[in-house]
């Protein structure tokens, strides 16, 4: 997986909170490559960031069955998590919230970056803040902005209903 495409996910999971954007940007480097399936390393964090999505809104039933799929995902795959700028805390952490969404309202999950992902994420997008500074701004952070938090609702979809009813016109001239 290439670094920019974890630095644009982690810019929008971490700092924009933008879970919507998280999977577009996952799914477009997943397909992006030339044999991709099912078990790749980006479904995992597509998943993950789905998972985030469906709490925020309060689809519990959503958010624990994407987490479940992505703990099974990474239970077969055994993801190397370094890799991917995540510190293997991250399961613990998963099953945690798994187990506490019926019970606590959302909060941003602290994602347990490595330091390494923390210096590349903070010269990107850390602007004059030091390193320390900017790690305290990003994991305080709580977006709660509409235009977010309900993005699959409120987005323009223009392009799609058109893709969509050109395919069923297409299908009925075949008849």
């Amino acid at each position: 997986m290439k670094l920019l495409h974890l630095i644009d996910f982690y810019n929008e999971l971490i700092i924009k909170q933008d879970y919507f954007e998280c999977h577009e940007i996952m799914e477009a480097a997943w397909k992006s490559k030339p044999d991709f399936s099912k078990n790749d390393p980006e479904v995992f964090l597509i998943l993950l960031a789905t998972g985030e999505y469906h709490y925020r809104r309060g689809n519990i039933n959503g958010a624990i069955r994407s987490y479940r799929r992505a703990m099974k995902l990474h239970d077969e795959n055994m993801y190397d998590l370094a890799a991917l700028g995540m510190d293997d805390a991250l399961i613990g952490m998963m099953a945690q919230r798994m187990d506490d969404m019926e019970t606590e309202p959302f909060r941003p999950l602290p994602f347990p970056l490595t330091a390494d992902m923390w210096l590349v994420l903070h010269r990107h997008y850390g602007g004059p803040l030091d390193i320390g500074a900017f790690k305290t701004w990003a994991e305080g952070r709580f977006v709660r902005d509409a235009s977010i938090v309900f993005k699959h609702r409120l987005r323009d979809r223009s392009d799609v209903i058109l893709e969509r009813e050109a395919a069923i016109k297409k299908r009925k001239h075949r008849k």
